[in-house]
């Protein structure tokens, strides 16, 4: 997990540093645990040992969400362009609901199409984010609504530090990545990503993660 660790610290420090400097929500971030602990995941959810190293050593902060019904959830800032929301672990069986689990109340019914070693932990304008929990180093997949997920990293690693590279450039940016009048990401800062991104992830692999994040 050494690899993992490392992506992790530096995507908590690129996420602090643009936080400080431009970040619009307060105590609604992903943080280090003071102490290592199992996470408390419901037992229909399975956890590869790369997820259940992100849950036990880290947290998602939600002050908002305390004393709510509301799914904790930490929120991960890719300047003014996107906004990934990553659930708690202890709300991950209800944020299966609607593609592992379908209906309107328990006990909900098993979605034929759905792969079960599938978990959601993220999602960006309700699309999901999803990790491959029986797949060697846990493999990331996107998926827009009512399309089949495509990958997008070949481990949780390579994710986290995609995400790192994406919030650090975007600080060179002063958190402005849309064209005002366009809205569309500015081709400058893709420039600037796009081939390190193809070193790390792979090309088709980078074209889904902008397609997922809107970038193209």
């Amino acid at each position: 997990m050494q690899q993992l660790n490392a992506a992790l610290i530096r995507f908590v420090e690129q996420q602090d540093l643009y936080n400080e400097a431009y970040g619009l929500f307060k105590n609604h971030d992903l943080r280090p645990r003071e102490q290592h602990r199992q996470p408390d995941v419901d037992e229909r959810i399975p956890l590869s040992p790369e997820l259940l190293y992100l849950y036990s050593h880290y947290e998602m902060m939600d002050e908002q969400a305390k004393g709510t019904l509301k799914m904790k959830n930490a929120a991960v800032e890719i300047g003014d362009a996107a906004l990934l929301s990553f659930v708690a672990p202890e709300h991950l069986h209800r944020q299966q609901l609607g593609y592992r689990w379908i209906g309107i109340n328990e006990p909900y019914e098993e979605s034929a199409s759905w792969h079960k070693s599938h978990v959601v932990i993220a999602n960006y304008n309700d699309d999901p984010l999803i990790v491959d929990t029986a797949a060697p180093d846990s493999p990331v997949y996107a998926a827009l609504a009512g399309q089949e997920p495509q990958l997008i990293a070949d481990s949780l690693t390579d994710f986290f530090t995609a995400l790192s590279i994406l919030i650090e450039a975007a600080r060179s940016y002063g958190g402005e990545l849309k064209d005002e009048e366009t809205y569309e990401t500015k081709p400058e800062y893709l420039e600037h990503v796009e081939p390190v991104l193809n070193d790390l992830l792979g090309e088709e692999h980078t074209a889904h993660l902008f397609e997922y994040l809107s970038f193209r």
